[in-house]
């Protein structure tokens, strides 16, 4: 996971401002932490609040474990919907390997958020254990850390579902590419077996109308469905050349 993070500078997205919620949870975080300290006197008031603190570091953990999982079911839905087949045609397609560059997005993410329930879970315990605070500077330096860490997972979580569209963009167009690989390499089987049957005809001297008529017979003793249809296909094509 590490060497994922560095691959894909992954590490860069904490401070990166071309992101848009590296901006949202900077400008969040600097509001707060004016009001929170130059209004509300936060630090000063802290042991009157503990309580609730407390109390909402417990419903944080919590939501956080539910992104947690979604971050992990959005890699699993990603790998699942992906066929190898269209795999390979966005291997031949992309090369900015953007497959990988999104999973690592929703790895870092689940990171994120690993580490952030750790250090909610050790703030818990240290504030019932009746530590007294610690003093104002570092206070407000570890309040401003958390703020940002939280809102940069919250809104980092919500511009995956850009990621996946932009997925579902490219598996799109894969589809579409494999699609007329598909085609074009049907009509060079039919050219190519269409030339072996005029080549073995001739050598046989067997009529197109016999070998249709051949053909209804083995449709006729088949199990396949839609028989009809399928001497017509048959007639048609060959008993229009």
């Amino acid at each position: 996971m590490v060497e994922r993070i560095k691959k894909y500078g992954r590490y860069k997205d904490y401070y990166s401002f071309s992101c848009i919620e590296v901006k949202i949870a900077t400008v969040i975080t600097f509001v707060l932490i004016f009001l929170m300290f130059e209004f509300f006197s936060f630090y000063e008031s802290f042991k009157v609040i503990e309580s609730d603190i407390k109390q909402i570091i417990v419903v944080v953990i919590g939501g956080e474990f539910t992104l947690l999982g979604m971050s992990l079911a959005g890699m699993a839905i990603i790998t699942s919907l992906i066929s190898p087949e269209i795999l390979s045609v966005i291997n031949k397609i992309d090369r900015e390997d953007t497959i990988n560059r999104v999973l690592s997005h929703f790895e870092f993410s689940a990171f994120n958020f690993g580490v952030q329930i750790s250090y909610f879970i050790l703030i818990y315990f240290a504030l019932i254990s009746k530590r007294e605070v610690i003093e104002k500077i570092p206070f407000i330096i570890c309040s401003t850390i958390i703020c940002y860490h939280f809102f940069f997972n919250l809104f980092y979580i919500i511009s995956l579902i850009g990621d996946c569209i932009k997925i579902n963009e490219i598996k799109t167009q894969s589809k579409q590419i494999a699609s007329y690989e598909k085609t074009f390499y049907n009509i060079v089987n039919e050219l190519r077996i269409d030339y072996l049957l005029a080549l073995s005809l001739k050598e046989k001297g067997i009529k197109r109308e016999q070998l249709l008529k051949d053909l209804y017979v083995m449709i006729d003793k088949s199990n396949l469905d839609d028989k009809p249809n399928i001497k017509e296909y048959l007639c048609n094509y060959y008993g229009n050349r």
